[in-house]
């Protein structure tokens, strides 16, 4: 397979983190170009790596780039993949896909004019502990499940200046952590038939959505996710309960960590799992008996994205699946600042 030429888009965290370590990485692709606002301040790593400022200068000298990763503040994703689709790019957003869904419906549609491929990067599908947990529930180890919980804490006092914690579209943890849980839902059980939203500002001069409160409602039962900013005990990440017993896993899975601290996805020490993370099935009857947890991997992600692009294969993460987050996060703001139910 010839390399495929890819420019990032923003090199923050999402960029140089959980992007860049795999185009660098992988043979499928060549890591050609990186566009940041202040090219001087361009990490350590990348210094053969040709840097631009504007997406518009890439795409002028380097024509040749075929997939553009969008790794900048969820506001400008819109505008950013709107240029990048309109050149014939490829192009992978991470979460969330945009703000609105009338901004992701075109998107979606101009992808199909321009043939191109968009997928929206939604790595936890990856994370080995919801691989254990779909494993569990598809099995029907559990039985009827009729309860999921899903968790994502922290503590976190200080209110930062930075855009995420402002009130602007598409800030807080709303948008920034529960696209992840959402995904998950839909991918477990699908489109919910109605949902209620508990969002708060709890951190004593927030300016944005800290935590939230969500019920997705099914016949079979419900999905709870919920995150905050002030929880300093450790909750679970996922708590299962079915008719035969319940699955709790605490702790997060270990790649993002990896990766922060410069393991690059070929290293052995990748993935590797934390023997001593509490991950429990409940029998009935009290027993209890430790389950290991799947060693997930978001290298499959790129994989399936380069023979999307390749080969023609299935397209992980679709924008259509992107967009279904879209609608349940407004679904879920419409039901907190209305305090009601919304049927889906």
């Amino acid at each position: 397979m010839k390399p495929i030429k890819t420019a990032i888009i923003g090199y923050g965290l999402s960029g140089s983190k959980f992007h860049a370590p795999f185009i660098q990485d992988m043979k499928e692709f060549e890591l050609s170009a990186i566009v940041v606002r202040n090219p001087e301040k361009i990490h350590a790593g990348v210094q053969d790596i040709p840097v631009y400022e504007s997406i518009e200068k890439v795409l002028e000298e380097k024509p040749e780039i075929e997939l553009v990763i969008i790794s900048t503040p969820t506001p400008t994703h819109y505008s950013i993949a709107k240029t990048a689709i309109q050149a014939g790019k490829h192009l992978i957003v991470e979460k969330p896909f945009v703000v609105t869904i009338e901004e992701g419906e075109e998107l979606i549609a101009l992808a199909k004019e321009h043939n191109t491929v968009l997928s929206v990067y939604q790595n936890r599908r990856w994370d080995g502990d919801y691989l254990t947990v779909k494993d569990l529930i598809d099995s029907g180890r559990l039985g009827n499940v009729h309860t999921i919980e899903m968790n994502w804490d922290r503590y976190r006092k200080e209110v930062r200046d930075r855009w995420k914690e402002n009130d602007i579209p598409g800030s807080g943890v709303f948008y920034d952590i529960a696209p992840h849980m959402l995904d998950q839902a839909l991918c477990l059980w699908g489109e919910p038939s109605a949902i209620y939203g508990n969002l708060q500002k709890q951190r004593e001069g927030a300016k944005a959505t800290d935590y939230f409160h969500v019920v997705l409602e099914y016949e079979k039962g419900s999905i709870l996710i919920r995150g905050g900013t002030l929880v300093a005990a450790q909750t679970p990440r996922f708590a299962i309960h079915g008719s035969e017993g319940s699955y709790i896993v605490c702790g997060h899975d270990p790649q993002e960590a990896q990766l922060q601290a410069g393991i690059m996805p070929n290293d052995e020490e990748y993935g590797k799992r934390d023997e001593n993370r509490v991950s429990l099935f409940v029998k009935p009857d009290g027993t209890k008996e430790r389950i290991e947890v799947a060693i997930g991997h978001y290298a499959d992600y790129f994989k399936q994205v380069a023979d999307a692009i390749r080969e023609g294969s299935e397209v992980p993460v679709t924008g259509e699946e992107g967009l279904a987050v879209i609608r349940l996060i407004e679904a879920g703001i419409e039901s907190a600042k209305e305090k009601k139910i919304v049927i889906n």
